[in-house]
């Protein structure tokens, strides 16, 4: 079973000042386990590597290598993607041997992921390129699609994310496959001002005081509480921070090993708590038709009081009109089980992954690439651009700097108790995962949780679960 996530830019936020380094020299594998020895050479690796290091010496010599890209950076417009697009333009310009087709999608997570897979289809994958544990890692791995970045993140130059927790997602057999390029958290944006229009003055923490409010801003024609359920991550990381706040990390360990069904007790209080929101009106009952940006559009056109989504999002937030009215909290907790309010969803299981071999001039380029994008450097850079947050490196930042929005989560994500990754990241089964948050979706479309619970139920266990 995966650990739980340590996060980083934690502890003592809110005295103000935080403090750590950018370590170098990965630890690499997992905890407690010795270091893997590297595989043996093939007969002709000197000649790999004679090469390698030609390519290297031929591109500062003004030889070209070109390589493809694929981030979810693409909107200027947006602080996180427009300085993700800065920094790959400043590369490029320090590095005019090194040409690069950025072939980014931004907001249609479909779109993505259907470039991802023509990519692995085609065994054309970009040399660079984003991926998640939405997506079956394992088998990348095992089928030699993806390179081995153990030793490049074990480099003694090397900045970027290298703890255990934090390489975990992307470890297997003890090597490191992929580097994560955020630590992306779950929590509430709340419009406090469109609550007090409405005789709300406090920040609602519990689902009994959102439900409590929910008719009155349905009669108003608002939403209480957003979820951008097209998008199956976001309705993966909502069930998820619920079955916490109903059980704390109980039902993610026993899901993973088998212990509980979907069928069972738990599971079906879960999908039946789900569809009473959706029946409350506490969530948009038309909310399966909209991705997140539209949902944060309803919320910047104050439709929606309350939403919860990913960290990405946090520029979106901040540049409102209203921003000084955004607060962060922590998903919203029960009355009765107040020892599960300070869970947090917390995740670092996107990343960047390379498809190029090792030994060939395009790989050599990414690794570049690579440990310029996600260098401690490049994060607190993007750190000091958007005013706080929570990062997979750790580095100094001057806690009074962080603005609202972002300061408001920092000081709620301190107080957090423990912290988790989505359930489903603990199966280590992509067709799971898919499965879970496309049944969940279908609540929306007049699915019953009996049903609902009925189809997982049959499909874990065809998986052995």
């Amino acid at each position: 079973m995966k650990r739980m996530v340590s996060l980083v830019m934690a502890a003592a936020m809110a005295a103000g000042l935080l403090s750590g380094c950018g370590s170098s020299g990965a630890q690499g594998g997992n905890a407690g386990t010795e270091s893997v020895k590297e595989e043996s050479k093939k007969e002709d690796s000197k000649e790999e590597d004679s090469k390698a290091a030609d390519s290297k010496t031929e591109g500062a010599g003004g030889e070209t290598v070109k390589i493809t890209y694929l981030s979810r950076f693409v909107n200027p417009e947006l602080v996180r993607a427009g300085y993700y697009i800065e920094k790959l333009n400043q590369f490029r310009e320090e590095n005019p041997n090194i040409e690069i087709e950025d072939i980014s999608i931004g907001d249609d997570s479909e779109a993505f992921k259907a470039k991802i897979n023509a990519g692995v289809a085609s065994g054309d994958l970009p040399d660079l390129f984003i991926a998640n544990n939405g997506f079956p890692l394992d088998q990348w791995v095992e089928n030699g699609l993806v390179a081995d970045l153990t030793e490049v993140v074990k480099a003694p130059d090397w900045t970027g994310p290298s703890s255990d927790e934090m390489l975990e997602a992307f470890t297997f057999g003890g090597r490191i496959y992929g580097v994560p390029n955020a630590l992306n958290t779950g929590q509430v944006f709340v419009n406090t001002g469109l609550l007090k229009e409405h005789g709300i003055t406090e920040v609602p923490r519990t689902w009994e005081e959102i439900e409590a409010m929910a008719p009155a801003l349905n009669e108003a024609g608002i939403v209480p509480f957003g979820v951008a359920a097209k998008s199956k991550a976001e309705v993966g990381r909502f069930i998820s921070a619920l079955s916490c706040m109903m059980y704390g990390t109980r039902f993610r360990d026993q899901l993973a090993d088998a212990s509980i069904k979907w069928d069972g007790g738990e599971g079906m209080a879960l999908a039946k708590q789900f569809k009473t929101f959706i029946d409350e009106g506490v969530l948009d009952p038309d909310a399966v038709s909209f991705e997140v940006q539209d949902t944060i559009s309803l919320f910047e056109q104050k439709q929606v009081a309350m939403m919860y989504t990913a960290a990405y999002h946090f520029d979106r937030f901040q540049q409102m009109d209203f921003s000084d009215d955004i607060v962060c909290v922590n998903f919203p907790s029960f009355g009765d089980r107040p020892e599960n309010k300070d869970i947090w969803i917390a995740s670092a299981s996107e990343g960047f992954m390379i498809s190029s071999k090792p030994g060939t001039p395009e790989y050599e380029a990414a690794c570049s690439l690579l440990s310029f994008m996600l260098s401690a450097d490049t994060f607190k850079g993007y750190a000091e651009r958007n005013g706080g947050g929570a990062f997979p490196v750790d580095f100094d930042f001057d806690f009074s700097k962080a603005k609202n929005v972002v300061g408001s989560f920092m000081e709620e994500f301190s107080k957090r108790t423990a912290s988790t990754d989505e359930f489903t990241a603990y199966l280590n089964n992509a067709s799971l995962v898919d499965t879970t948050r496309s049944e969940f979706q279908s609540l929306f479309v007049g699915r019953s949780p009996e049903e609902v619970c009925k189809t997982l139920a049959e499909q874990y266990s065809k998986e052995g679960r």
